[in-house]
C-alpha cells in the first residue's frame, strides 16, 4: 500500500508533456511537515504549498468516504482528525480548508438527499 505513490509516479512516466507539479503531487501526497510520510520522508519545505493542499484534501476525502472497512465520519469529525494531526499539516492550509470541508459536506448532503 506505502507504493502506491511510486506506482502512480511510474505510470505517469509514460505521459508526455506532465507538468512537474502534478507528477510531484502523485507521488508526495503522503508525505507530512514533521517528515514521518512517505515515500520519501519529505519534510517541511520540501514539500510543495500544491502537495500540502491535496495531502489535506486527500486525508479529508479517505475520512468521509464509505470504505469496505469502515464507515464515513461526519465532515465535522474528519475536520477535528485533521486539526488533531497537528505538526503533519501545514495549519493555516487546514485553517483555510474548513470552508472547502463544509462546502463538500453541504454538496454531499444534496446529493444524498436527491439519491434517496
Amino acid at each position: 500500500m506505502k507504493r502506491h505513490p511510486v506506482f502512480g509516479m511510474d505510470a505517469l512516466n509514460a505521459v508526455a508533456g506532465l507538468p512537474a507539479d502534478i507528477a510531484d503531487t502523485v507521488v508526495h501526497h503522503h508525505e507530512y511537515l514533521d517528515g514521518s510520510g512517505y515515500p520519501h520522508g519529505l519534510n517541511g519545505g520540501e514539500i510543495s504549498d500544491l502537495v500540502r493542499t491535496l495531502t489535506i484534501a486527500d486525508i479529508f476525502a479517505a475520512l468521509i468516504e464509505r470504505r469496505p472497512y469502515k464507515p464515513p465520519l461526519s465532515g465535522e469529525k474528519a475536520y477535528q482528525v485533521l486539526l488533531d494531526m497537528g505538526p503533519k499539516l501545514d495549519k493555516d492550509l487546514v485553517r483555510e480548508f474548513r470552508g472547502i470541508s463544509r462546502i463538500t459536506i453541504e454538496a454531499a448532503k444534496e446529493l444524498s438527499k436527491a439519491g434517496a
